[in-house]
């Protein structure tokens, strides 16, 4: 089976330590939620709203000291995730945000809810990144948001 860039996106959280990732599902976060489901070992918790989401992150990384993640579908879901994020940075919590994307061949076409994350979140994360095909690896150890006890935000 080949490997995808959500297959490597949860493998490198799992290395990480995470437990838990707060959001909700949505068509543009199908790859990352089944491949959440097919390695196991992870808890997905539903949420109401992408705000909730990242705030809930923030609150589990503060209390238990270790990595925690919120993720938002491509659009509204994404911009959602906003405020917590910006509470997280603040609060200098290590957070990573999943913000998924339009299908990349639809980047710059005026795509149905097209935003640009890794413009978006640049001021409210330490590290922000568009990972769009697995060759483009995802963040390194060294940059995580563990290691440098800050806020983080992977599109996808």
């Amino acid at each position: 089976m080949t490997r995808t860039v959500a297959d490597q996106m949860v493998e490198t959280l799992a290395a990480a330590g995470v437990e838990r990732i707060y959001g909700i599902v949505g068509d543009s976060l199908n790859g990352f939620t089944d491949a959440l489901r097919r390695r196991g070992g992870m808890q997905w918790l539903h949420v109401r709203h992408e705000e909730v989401a990242a705030f809930a992150a923030g609150g589990d990384a503060h209390v238990t000291g270790g990595l925690a993640v919120c993720a938002g579908s491509c659009g509204p879901g994404n911009l959602h995730l906003i405020n917590g994020l910006f509470d997280c940075h603040r609060s200098r919590v290590p957070v990573v945000a999943i913000a998924a994307h339009i299908p990349s061949p639809e980047i710059g076409s005026g795509y149905f809810q097209e935003t640009h994350p890794e413009q978006l979140f640049r001021e409210c994360s330490s590290y922000c990144e568009l990972v769009f095909r697995p060759s483009n690896r995802c963040p390194a150890r060294s940059k995580s948001p563990y290691a440098a006890r800050s806020t983080s935000a992977v599109s996808a």
